[in-house]
């Protein structure tokens, strides 16, 4: 009987080992914490998604494919509808982004974005369950780029220019911390009772008053650690004062909003 049970766990131990896209979900730590930012990648190869970071095989793997109708669908085998990362967008199809287009919008691309809890040389563990805050491990494959920022990202995949070759490639990971994220992003929203001090860590201030009552009018210049500095989102040439520093969240979420693009 005791032979036939450890036979029966080594049996088990190497199905686990060898587990296949496709089988039981297996288990994967949770991570409550806020994280050190955003992790972006390109659809056009399959994404291995790993339970741990030194498993040989991936449980699941996601693929992006377009759908008739224009939109895009992401497609897992195992995690199926418990995929739920940071933000994902399947898309305008065809006719509902001719409709944008005919309100002045644009079409409006798929998006997929990961909040990251971790980010090495080798691998970003990633939150691939908001709700219930599920993490697994995204490898850096061979052949791909890494950028920091998107500015990064734009200059080395921009058309090369007086027949000068190219630097663009199709697969790359983008990864940027709060930080990156929220200074380049077209709006942040401070909601008039947050706190708000003349420096990081330093003496409170009173929120600005603004002529036209607006708390979506900032953006961020200056990141120090958990502190962002708010300036005026119109002054471009940053020559007014800055209004002061919040801090951008509680250890746990966000405690400011932002749109990473304007459509005006």
């Amino acid at each position: 009987m005791k032979f036939c049970f450890f036979m029966l766990s080594v049996l088990f131990s190497l199905s686990a080992c060898g587990r296949q896209p496709g089988s039981a979900l297996p288990p994967l730590a949770r991570y409550d914490s806020i994280g050190t930012g955003i992790l972006q990648i390109s659809f056009t190869e399959k994404i291995p998604l790993y339970a741990n970071a030194g498993d040989k095989t991936p449980f699941d793997t996601l693929a992006v494919r377009q759908k008739k109708d224009g939109s895009y669908a992401f497609l897992t085998k195992v995690l199926k509808t418990r995929f739920a990362p940071y933000r994902f967008f399947e898309g305008d199809t065809y006719e509902t982004g001719r409709r944008h287009i005919n309100m002045g919008l644009v079409h409006f691309s798929p998006e997929l974005q990961f909040r990251v809890v971790e980010a090495a040389k080798t691998y970003f563990r990633v939150v691939i369950n908001e709700k219930e805050k599920l993490t697994c491990f995204i490898r850096i494959q061979p052949g791909y780029a890494v950028y920091e920022t998107m500015v990064q990202k734009d200059l080395h995949n921009s058309m090369p220019a007086n027949g000068k070759k190219g630097t663009y490639n199709p697969n790359w990971y983008l990864y940027e911390t709060w930080g990156n994220l929220l200074q380049r992003s077209a709006i942040v929203h401070v909601k008039p009772d947050m706190p708000l001090f003349e420096s990081p860590g330093g003496k409170r201030i009173p929120f600005p008053k603004r002529d036209d009552s607006c708390d979506d009018c900032f953006k961020v210049g200056e990141v120090r650690g958990d502190w962002a500095q708010l300036t005026d989102r119109e002054d471009y040439g940053r020559k007014k004062k800055p209004y002061g520093w919040v801090k951008f969240h509680n250890g746990q979420t966000l405690t400011v909003a932002y749109a990473e693009f304007l459509y005006e």
